[in-house]
């Protein structure tokens, strides 16, 4: 895997909301059409007539590059990460999406990763991050959303060539007037931040964890404070994994765990746990898990990367075109 040359290579990031109308230019200067569709870079020949899409199965998968193609096309998102349990439970971070042109070799073999959804308490599969455990509460943290990437020349994580960050998982909470913190969102050069905790006033609420870059995975979420009753902190995302979302508060306690961070190429960081002294004016709730980032080769022509796309809530998917 080659290291990513930001000067030139950045990856270019539109917000879901402005969608549509978000056309551009690749660094090669093939036209990047509005409705996010893209056309074959210098060399390419003039389309794609062929297809296959690879499905969430929880292992690793293949495609074998057919005779004469030099360049396939790679559309891929990332899994997203749970929702809250409970009546006031946050949402969980949608995973991102990439395209882009990838040199190839004639007979090839890839190797095909698709991110699994965070369900329940449980992380997706291919680095999403179980969320935190909680304690006599029913307010665990949710699972973080799994990344989707392709591997070229082996199936190590230094094969990678494409990688789409999967979106974190929310915090946990079950009271309206502390919402737990909503997961981020999982894609882009920097996965999204998860969203802190509720809090009440005069008390340090659950932090976030912060998303993954292109260097390292984000910071665990701070735990909050209620008096003597602390929540634990997230845990750092790594290399492809995200950070575990911290777990609540002493046996005694009734803490909300923190949401588990999306995987990606450096995955996100877990949220923070929150906590309580059994009395409503001190209930804190767990903070959301960061998103995955995502990542494509320097070589790679006519690329393109979202963060949150808008319908990759459950799990990943790679279509791959020549």
């Amino acid at each position: 895997m080659r290291t990513l040359e930001f000067g030139r290579f950045a990856l270019g990031i539109c917000a879901v909301a402005a969608m549509i109308g978000c056309g551009g230019r690749s660094d090669n200067g093939a036209m990047l059409p509005s409705n996010g569709a893209v056309v074959p870079p210098i060399g390419a020949g003039k389309g794609s007539s062929h297809h296959r899409s690879f499905y969430y199965t929880g292992r690793e998968q293949h495609f074998r590059v057919p005779a004469g193609v030099k360049w396939v096309g790679v559309v891929a998102r990332g899994g997203g990460g749970a929702a809250g349990g409970g009546s006031y439970g946050a949402s969980g971070g949608r995973g991102g999406r990439v395209h882009a042109y990838i040199p190839v070799t004639p007979g090839e073999m890839l190797a095909i990763y698709v991110g699994g959804e965070g369900l329940g308490m449980s992380g997706g599969f291919n680095g999403g991050a179980d969320g935190g455990l909680k304690y006599y509460c029913n307010c665990p943290g949710a699972g973080g959303g799994g990344a989707s990437d392709v591997r070229q020349g082996g199936d190590r994580l230094v094969d990678r060539v494409l990688v789409v960050g999967g979106g974190g998982g929310a915090g946990g909470g079950s009271y309206s007037h502390a919402l737990a913190g909503s997961g981020g969102k999982g894609g882009g050069s920097t996965g999204g931040s998860g969203g802190d905790g509720g809090y009440y006033s005069g008390y340090q609420s659950a932090g976030g964890g912060d998303g993954g870059t292109q260097s390292a995975g984000g910071s665990g979420g701070i735990g909050s404070n209620c008096d003597s009753y602390r929540g634990n902190p997230g845990d750092s995302g790594t290399l492809l994994d995200g950070g575990a979302g911290g777990e609540g508060g002493p046996s005694y306690g009734t803490g909300p765990g923190g949401g588990g961070g999306g995987g990606g190429y450096y995955g996100g960081g877990g949220g923070g746990a929150g906590s309580s002294a059994y009395s409503y004016y001190c209930y804190l709730a767990g903070g959301g898990g960061g998103g995955g980032s995502s990542y494509i080769e320097p070589s790679a022509k006519s690329f393109r990367g979202w963060q949150g796309w808008k319908n990759a809530e459950g799990n990943g998917l790679v279509v791959i075109s020549w």
